[in-house]
């Protein structure tokens, strides 16, 4: 149990708030709540929020060893059907904008998103550079 500091002095700077707790602590709640001790009394042995401790004791069935958990990661915002659409769409039209596929596609997310899909299928730098359209005086200054 750590020390409890004296009125008004200092604030150690081990414990950052809402940070991960440590192996060590989730250690001590999970012995503490199989002696058969209440959330609320481990909670003020330890100086941890109820809530944390609460959620300590319901997840330590799915830890490995007490370590952490990975975090689910974010759904994608298309489908693969869209993703085979988008493709055989820029292969066919090289020169269209990203709006345009996005158009011709009905896709409904992001610019970047749509980058990100045609990177990972290897199809980089598929849009032709705009060049300035060739005037009159330029074609027969060409010519000449």
């Amino acid at each position: 149990m750590p020390p409890q500091r004296t009125p008004l002095g200092a604030i150690s700077g081990n414990r950052k708030h809402r940070k991960h707790l440590s192996l060590y602590q989730r250690t001590l709640i999970t012995r503490k709540a199989s002696e058969g001790a209440d959330i609320a009394q481990i909670s003020r042995d330890l100086f941890l929020l109820p809530a944390s401790v609460r959620y300590t004791i319901l997840q330590h069935d799915l830890r490995h060893e007490g370590h952490s958990l990975a975090r689910k990661p974010r759904k994608k915002s298309y489908i693969d059907a869209d993703e085979r659409v988008l493709l055989r769409h820029v292969r066919l039209h090289p020169k269209n904008t990203y709006k345009q596929v996005k158009e011709a596609c009905g896709l409904d997310c992001s610019k970047r998103t749509i980058q990100r899909v045609l990177k990972a299928n290897r199809i980089t730098n598929w849009r032709a550079k705009r060049r300035p359209f060739l005037t009159e005086a330029h074609a027969a200054a060409r010519l000449a």
